[in-house]
């Protein structure tokens, strides 16, 4: 029982951690962020944050990831083998869409630190990111695969498709980040139908 205690104690307290140094990310960038200033935030030592993260970047990149593991863990469960192809993507795109509005700070945060000049930070975060992207690629080609198979996607390489399907959603995905795009619904559904109907009259 004890050790149980132990166990969600230790979980509370690494989210806490997490949580006090995503809003000091937000207000102050990556660089601008100490992790005294995170310990301080947190109620914590800068000791304490160690026996939980072994670096700032560490700090920075595990919500990213958590919260895109459990993104793709709810886009699986969304994938059924009987659903046609636009279906299957409809479903993967308000689910993407809802959940990337509950967390918009961060992922506006995390576009904003990936498209800057900040070529270091951006190496050394690099491998994790890339590693992630390549689960989401995975999912999408994956469903492009078998679109092909049942005859419902032009039989081209999966992997271009998958990239041009990414560029254009990714696209419009950026551009709602910055503010430049009202409703993410909307144009997202408009991205799908350029996709797979194309643009030519």
């Amino acid at each position: 029982m004890e050790g149980g205690w132990k166990t969600k104690g230790r979980i509370l307290r690494r989210r806490e951690i997490m949580e006090a140094a995503l809003e000091l990310f937000s207000q102050k960038g990556f660089h601008g962020t100490t992790m005294a200033q995170v310990a301080r935030r947190a109620g914590v030592g800068v000791g304490t944050i160690y026996q939980h993260f072994k670096s700032k970047e560490d700090l920075y990149l595990s919500p990213l990831e958590e919260m895109c593991q459990e993104l793709l863990t709810s886009l699986r469960s969304l994938i059924q083998e009987e659903d046609h192809t636009r279906e299957t993507l409809k479903k993967i795109l308000q689910a993407k869409t809802a959940f990337v509005e509950r967390h918009r700070s961060f992922f506006k945060l995390y576009l904003s630190e990936q498209l800057a000049t900040l070529e270091a930070v951006r190496d050394r975060l690099g491998v994790r990111a890339d590693h992630l992207y390549g689960q989401f690629f995975e999912l999408y080609q994956d469903i492009v695969k078998r679109g092909i198979q049942r005859g419902e996607l032009k039989p081209l390489p999966p992997p271009h498709l998958t990239r041009a399907l990414m560029g254009i959603l990714n696209s419009f995905f950026f551009d709602w980040l910055k503010g430049q795009i009202e409703n993410l619904s909307q144009v997202q559904e408009m991205a799908l139908e350029i996709f797979l109907e194309g643009a030519a009259l």
